[in-house]
């Protein structure tokens, strides 16, 4: 099934992401410069301690929403709710090997979304049912498409539900490497966007760059260019 999206600056968003709490707490320094009040948030390579570095530096923070936010296996209920309370969330996105600690988020099962990727299997615990739908790594699919992948045929067995791709993670991807790109350099790394089947594209788009924000913000409008001409 073909969407009927349009998406604009509201739906395709700038992320806090990279390696560590410095990649981090740059990124919201920068995003506090610009007065963002709007960005989603990778919490992927930061453990415990470094993430309440982070917390306090997103309670000081220009931004008032975070509506995407990637979980790690290691954090706790409290921690959701804490986000919660200040930033207001609608979408969780996890990985397949997180349906192990469902348990722990008591309350918010359909409100995760499930990210494969092609170093991580599915398994027989992952069923994309019982949480909130997909959120589709777009660089990942392109590589498990190109592969042939386990994932790409689990994700194409539900193309006829679109109604189970909510949301996106987007960064670039190397043809020559096939290979996901986390930092952008030139306008070829995008350019697959224009290949991928419509339906796995969904209502937020969450840019996973380790580029800074102003770099982030150049390559969202390149982004935003290709969208509206898929789209149009």
């Amino acid at each position: 099934m073909v969407k009927n999206m349009r998406y604009t600056e509201k739906n395709v968003l700038v992320s806090v992401a990279g390696a560590g709490k410095n990649s981090l707490l740059s990124k919201i320094k920068e995003i506090n410069q610009r007065k963002i009040t709007r960005a989603c948030l990778f919490l992927t390579m930061v453990d415990k301690t470094e993430r309440r570095q982070v917390y306090q530096a997103l309670l000081k923070s220009t931004i008032k929403e975070i509506p995407l936010v990637h979980l790690r296996n290691d954090m706790s209920l409290e921690e959701v709710l804490f986000l919660e309370e200040h930033f207001h969330p609608t979408y969780y996105t996890i990985h397949a090997n997180s349906f192990r600690y469902l348990f722990k988020w008591l309350g918010f099962k359909k409100r995760l979304y499930l990210e494969t990727s092609n170093s991580e299997k599915i398994l027989d615990i992952t069923k994309v049912e019982i949480v909130g739908g997909f959120c589709v790594d777009l660089a990942h699919f392109k590589i498990e498409e190109k592969r042939q992948s386990p994932q790409y045929k689990y994700q194409m067995s539900y193309a006829k539900q679109s109604r189970l791709f909510v949301c996106n993670h987007l960064n670039g991807y190397s043809y020559f490497r096939i290979k996901d790109l986390h930092l952008i350099r030139r306008s070829r790394d995008l350019s697959y966007l224009k290949t991928l089947p419509s339906f796995i594209f969904g209502k937020i788009i969450a840019l996973e760059m380790k580029n800074p924000i102003r770099e982030q913000l150049i390559w969202r409008r390149q982004v935003l260019k290709i969208l509206k001409t898929k789209f149009k």
